[in-house]
């Protein structure tokens, strides 16, 4: 499941960092694989512990556990440091300036968050999650 999670995610990337004006066209290859790395090393990271019983969904994959850390609530932290972790990978691995590192997360973290949540079949929405992402990618703004 976690190998079928990963493959929507690097197509949103993909699809979403061609369609965004901030992307340099040279480098959107090297800005998709910077967020997708990014992404999956954090979610690899989070969930090296799961349990293999209960909604394990095959490799000790916990499906509630990834509905969480997606689901922001108490694992909002999670969800603010992937995106800080974005920004500071674009800025060093792509070398984009922080603020068009900024605008291409916040264009782009919220909606893949939602697409990687309806695909587990989480209940987090896009404002809930989508909000406080913004809200820490922006210094409080959203």
């Amino acid at each position: 499941m976690l190998d079928s999670i990963l493959s929507t995610a690097k197509d949103y990337i993909q699809k979403e960092v061609g369609k965004n004006t901030n992307v340099p066209k040279q480098q959107s290859s090297v800005v998709s694989d910077v967020i997708f790395n990014t992404v999956s090393s954090g979610l690899k990271k989070q969930l090296g512990g799961g349990s293999k019983t209960g909604a394990s969904a095959g490799g000790g994959i916990d499906l509630s556990m990834l509905g969480g850390l997606l689901g922001g609530g108490k694992n909002s932290g999670f969800l603010d440091g992937m995106s800080k972790s974005v920004v500071d990978a674009l800025v060093k691995k792509a070398g984009l300036k922080s603020p068009v590192a900024q605008s291409i997360a916040s264009a782009i973290i919220p909606g893949l968050i939602s697409t990687l949540t309806k695909k587990i079949g989480g209940g987090g929405t896009l404002g809930n999650v989508a909000g406080g992402l913004l809200g820490g990618l922006l210094g409080g703004k959203k």
